[in-house]
């Protein structure tokens, strides 16, 4: 008797009852939401890209229209000119705060690290995507840096204005 208690209980437990495909689905379209906004941010590949058409190429994994042009032409006029740019921006957290579908709303914490200073700077993006074809892609997004933080690991620096944040792609948007 106790072993048909403990199997119904692990079936009670593990079977989806009403609407556990649904929820199957939404975690697996937040997980794929998340990936694409992490990517978005911590790619630099666009870096290395030779060409207008190659940039957009790149970006077209994470940016759809009306935002993919308007990244694409930042982006390759950031690349054409000498910089200084020494930042690496990474996402903390994301939320995913409205999904359906089609379409779904979610904001990321993210830290920028200015590489030679150690300066860190902690912002908030927001995004809106759309699921398209080729699956979920940004099409608008806001990036809103809120404070520095004085890295812990370099105590003996200075702080230091954040001189390279109006060149970031990160900030273009």
């Amino acid at each position: 008797m106790k072993v048909w208690y403990v199997l119904m209980t692990i079936l009670i437990l593990f079977l989806p009852g009403p609407g556990g495909e649904q929820l199957a689905a939404n975690t697996n379209q937040q997980n794929e939401i998340c990936y694409l906004i992490k990517s978005s941010v911590e790619d630099n590949s666009w870096w290395q890209a030779r060409s207008f058409s190659e940039v957009k190429n790149k970006l077209s994994k994470y940016y759809s229209e009306p935002l993919l042009s308007k990244v694409t032409e930042r982006t390759w006029n950031f690349i054409k000119r000498p910089t200084d740019w020494y930042c690496k921006t990474t996402v903390t957290s994301i939320s995913v705060r409205y999904l359906t579908s089609q379409k779904a709303i979610a904001s990321a914490t993210l830290l920028n690290t200015d590489l030679v200073t150690g300066q860190l700077q902690k912002g908030t993006g927001y995004f809106s995507l759309h699921k398209t074809i080729a699956g979920w892609r940004i099409v608008a997004a806001d990036y809103h840096w809120e404070e520095k933080i004085k890295d812990p690991r370099y105590p003996h620096r200075r702080k230091s204005s954040n001189h390279h944040g109006d060149n970031q792609i990160t900030n273009m948007v």
